[in-house]
């Protein structure tokens, strides 16, 4: 038996895949094994797939009808039997030193959660890059559970540069096995962040190093349109909210501030969302003026400390149910936008 299992979900990841799979082999720390789990691609991956499976006894290949990330991750946790888990994305890979350095910190402090810092990258020269400068890299530091709820579950809460993503981050098998209330609820957008919430709100300890050890492609879903994107930030608000009010009574007000400004974010994320879709403008300015009327969406508009951090056209328009106003915004940020992921794509492009 292995002692940890890498569980990567493929999806039309195409020529990327190499790059994650090499980056695997070629680890230094060699008692590992790669699951690859297919969500039903249709370019070309799945063969790309069975190839690495017969180079390499320890790459096992499973296949599933497109379900989306969170079954693709459930499925490879339930059909690994290592007593640690790592997740990777498909287009990133890893420094050959992350699996030693996770592992041996988890068991040199017996951690729940094991986390390093990573590289925020375009392409596969990794250049340019960026890794996490917050406080929690600095240096070496061991969570114990009080302080895990004290000290890191609050940047779920407020947007704090504590990394929300599963990956980069070796867990506790029996910890994920016990885990995924929160992450029934959400479709798609805010699955690490809510599956995360929930583990580190049950860990007996956290270990975090701070050497950068994992290269993140970046590139996020919400440049696409996502028809589910309202559904899954109003989902993760009352999320957060069960939180709020189970694990911080003592500071119930403080914490609904936070997670009422990273809702009204997210709403101006849907609003240029629908931009980058085809729907007729009947049907655009429909679903804003479903989003306005939604509970959880006023409730955060008449927070006046929430508010205050935006516009006050912005938040008016929200309470007065302006669609048309609302749509114009979506589409300006749209715009305004473009420029900016026209350079990343050519950057990603870029070879050397």
């Amino acid at each position: 038996m292995s002692k940890i299992d890498i569980v990567v979900p493929v999806y039309n990841a195409g020529l990327k895949l190499h790059a994650c799979i090499r980056s695997i082999r070629l680890q230094s720390y060699p008692n590992w094994r790669l699951l690859l789990v297919d969500d039903g691609s249709s370019d070309g991956s799945d063969a790309l797939c069975k190839q690495y499976t017969e180079r390499d006894s320890r790459i096992s290949y499973v296949r599933q009808s497109h379900s989306g990330s969170i079954s693709a991750r459930r499925l490879g946790l339930e059909l690994s039997d290592a007593p640690y888990i790592l997740y990777m994305d498909a287009d990133d890979w890893a420094d050959k030193r992350l699996l030693e350095k996770l592992v041996g910190a988890a068991l040199a402090d017996d951690a729940d959660i094991t986390v390093c810092n990573m590289y925020k990258v375009m392409n596969d020269s990794a250049w340019p890059r960026r890794s996490n400068g917050s406080r929690y890299f600095k240096q070496k530091r061991r969570y114990e559970a009080d302080e895990i709820r004290s000290e890191l579950v609050p940047a779920f809460l407020h947007g704090h540069p504590f990394p929300p993503q599963l990956h980069g981050k070796l867990y506790k098998r029996e910890l994920l096995l016990s885990s995924g209330h929160y992450v029934s609820r959400i479709r798609f957008f805010g699955d690490d962040l809510f599956l995360n919430l929930e583990m580190f709100l049950k860990a007996r300890s956290v270990q975090i190093i701070p050497d950068v050890l994992y290269y993140y492609r970046a590139g996020g879903a919400t440049s696409r349109y996502m028809p589910h994107l309202f559904h899954d930030m109003v989902n993760g608000f009352l999320i957060q909210k069960e939180v709020v009010e189970s694990h911080y009574r003592h500071q119930i007000q403080f914490h609904y501030f936070g997670i009422r400004v990273m809702l009204l974010n997210t709403l101006r994320t849907c609003l240029r969302n629908l931009s980058t879709g085809r729907l007729p403008e009947r049907e655009r300015l429909s679903a804003i003026r479903e989003y306005c009327s939604h509970p959880a969406v006023l409730e955060c508009a008449r927070d006046e400390a929430a508010a205050a951090y935006f516009p006050l056209r912005y938040i008016r328009a929200i309470q007065n149910g302006d669609a048309a106003y609302l749509s114009r915004l979506g589409k300006r940020d749209y715009q305004i936008s473009l420029p900016k992921k026209f350079v990343m794509y050519a950057i990603a492009k870029i070879s050397f």
